[in-house]
């Protein structure tokens, strides 16, 4: 019988039971593709992390993410809950004095990538990732295909925002990104998990991310999202950093955010979750101009809590 020891964290925020779940195995050598997509099954989260030694010299560790049904290229709080866990198991060099920030690189299906760790007392408090080149993948503007992606989200056309595109951009992949006028509409979607996975695989994206810029919090909140992935087992997820990311850098490409700039970077938060009862609170960090094209870098972070620990046998 072998036995792996895994992590369990809420990320996207200070308070157990909010954020989004994840499960980390720190130590996963030795585990087949196999295993892994039956673990991340197992486990029945959003996606769990299998973390190994890396292929690269340049990072410290190579990360392997897994929804139940398949395999990411790359994932927002998969990466910032990691790096929280492994830096609470001592992977990561601590700042002198405890306090302050350690940079390290590490490797996923996208490449080699900077990861920040803040620290306070030892302990980390928020990770930040730099997420890969923004990128844009066309609009929907077939209204056949945009009825059928509000039939999926069982909506009415009256509760789009028509000032701002239906769009598929990308990070690391390609997220289906849905303007709504106001939350009480995104609040009223009811998917049909056929129809809309048919209307964003059709587009070339990965999932839908449906969001209103009507906020709960008002500032620094700039956008309030829903993510559908019914076709990778998850109906909805409570915090998704890897859409976070390109709908921050296409709130800057379609200058349609309150906020200004500072230094020519946008810091931002999107709210996520709260129809879940699973808050969250994602820190977005986009470096670039309005039009997309010069946008330098796309930054997702924040805190996570470690809620428990255990192991696998099998």
């Amino acid at each position: 019988m072998r036995q792996y020891d895994f992590l369990q964290l809420d990320v996207f925020t200070d308070r157990v039971f909010c954020g989004n779940p994840l499960a980390v195995f720190p130590e996963a050598e030795g585990l087949t593709d196999e295993d892994m997509q039956k673990i991340a099954r197992e486990m029945n989260l959003s996606e769990t992390v299998f973390v190994l030694p890396s292929l690269d010299e340049r990072a410290l560790r190579r990360l392997r993410i897994f929804t139940p049904a398949r395999e990411l290229p790359m994932a927002g709080h998969p990466v910032v809950g990691t790096w929280n866990a492994l830096a609470r198991e001592g992977v990561v060099p601590v700042p002198e004095g405890g306090s302050g920030w350690t940079r390290i690189h590490h490797e996923i299906g996208i490449g080699v990538l900077p990861v920040d760790i803040e620290f306070k007392d030892d302990q980390p408090v928020q990770v930040v990732m730099r997420q890969g080149q923004f990128e844009t993948h066309g609009e929907v503007v077939d209204a056949g295909e945009r009825a059928e992606i509000e039939r999926g989200l069982g909506l009415a056309a009256e509760d789009m925002d028509e000032s701002l595109p239906i769009e598929v951009v990308s990070t690391g992949f390609p997220i289906l990104v849905v303007p709504v006028r106001t939350l009480n509409a995104l609040s009223r979607c009811r998917v049909n998990a056929a129809l809309l996975s048919e209307a964003y695989n059709r587009a070339g994206a990965s999932l839908c991310y449906a969001f209103t810029r009507e906020t709960r919090e008002g500032s620094p909140s700039e956008a309030h999202a829903r993510s559908f992935v019914p076709d990778a087992g998850i109906p909805e997820d409570p915090a998704t950093g890897g859409a976070a990311g390109p709908l921050a850098a296409y709130l800057v490409k379609h200058g349609a955010l309150t906020v200004e700039p500072l230094e020519d970077i946008y810091r931002f938060r999107i709210e996520q979750g709260d129809f879940m009862e699973r808050p969250s609170r994602i820190n977005v960090e986009v470096k670039g101009g309005r039009g997309g094209a010069d946008i330098v870098h796309v930054r997702v972070g924040g805190p996570s809590l470690l809620v428990a620990r255990g192991s696998l046998m099998f």
